[in-house]
């Protein structure tokens, strides 16, 4: 296992790196999602810029035949070949979390915030529960909700959610004639820009150049819980229900979840 240091590159410096590796299909897929250049004359001139801000941080060596530091050289192709990642978004601060799997002892983790991309090595022995919580901002917490009911909702009015005015959900939060179950989720609802958060399982596939969905989870959280959407029976009823669960519930079986998926 390589042993290394926190490595923090910007979005440029990650993509002219994997493309001076000879790894041009995820630099291109980055470049065309980021629309960083339009075309080849530009992109030859982007990594001869990066490569300056490469040198300042130590990541540039003149006797590798790539120019990339072996640290970094070799972080970067455990990151390309990982075949099992988990990627969390958080929407309210726009940070994703990506955890990939190197092997049964070890993880790659990638944040991504502000541009900035920070990769550290993790011990899965160490467990994901507080990485994961973290990411999501919810405090370590494990609130009664007895009394609490799930709140039942059609997919088109949750689109409908999503793209409506603000005001009309400050005024289901402050309806006291609504339940406050309800009133609740429309509070968090706001404060999260309108946006579910999620959790993703996926599978790459590097020498196919797939990547496949084996599960989303969506979730909102709430000041000391955490909005579950259960959408099992969307395509069945157009019914997905919103169950709020404790943090610490959550995140344990969300832990529990992510290790199975990592070792089957």
């Amino acid at each position: 296992m390589l042993q290394t240091q926190q490595i923090n590159l910007t979005i440029n410096e990650m993509v002219a790196a994997l493309s001076l590796c000879g790894y041009d299909k995820m630099a291109g897929q980055i470049l065309n999602e980021q629309e960083l250049i339009k075309n080849e004359s530009e992109f030859n001139r982007f990594v001869q810029e990066t490569e300056t801000k490469l040198r300042q941080k130590g990541y540039w060596d003149d006797n590798r035949e790539t120019g990339i530091a072996k640290g970094l050289e070799d972080l970067l192709y455990l990151l390309v070949h990982a075949k099992k990642k988990i990627r969390c978004i958080n929407m309210r601060k726009h940070r994703v979390l990506l955890i990939h799997l190197l092997n049964k002892k070890h993880s790659l983790v990638q944040e991504v915030k502000g541009g900035e991309h920070a990769f550290s090595f993790y011990k899965n022995n160490d467990g994901f529960y507080d990485i994961l919580r973290e990411h999501f901002g919810m405090r370590d917490t494990e609130t009664d909700i007895n009394g609490w009911q799930p709140i039942q909702m059609t997919d088109e009015l949750i689109d409908e959610l999503h793209t409506s005015e603000p005001e009309l959900l400050l005024t289901m939060k402050q309806d006291e004639n609504q339940a406050m179950a309800l009133r609740d989720f429309a509070g968090d609802f706001l404060r999260n820009g309108q946006e579910f958060d999620n959790i993703s399982f996926m599978k790459s596939d590097y020498v196919k150049d797939q990547s496949e969905f084996d599960d989303i989870q969506f979730l909102l959280p709430g000041n000391n819980f955490v909005w579950h959407m259960n959408y099992e029976n969307v395509e069945e009823n157009h019914q997905v229900i919103l169950e709020p669960i404790p943090v610490k519930t959550y995140f344990e079986e969300i832990e529990r979840v992510l290790t199975d998926f990592f070792n089957e």
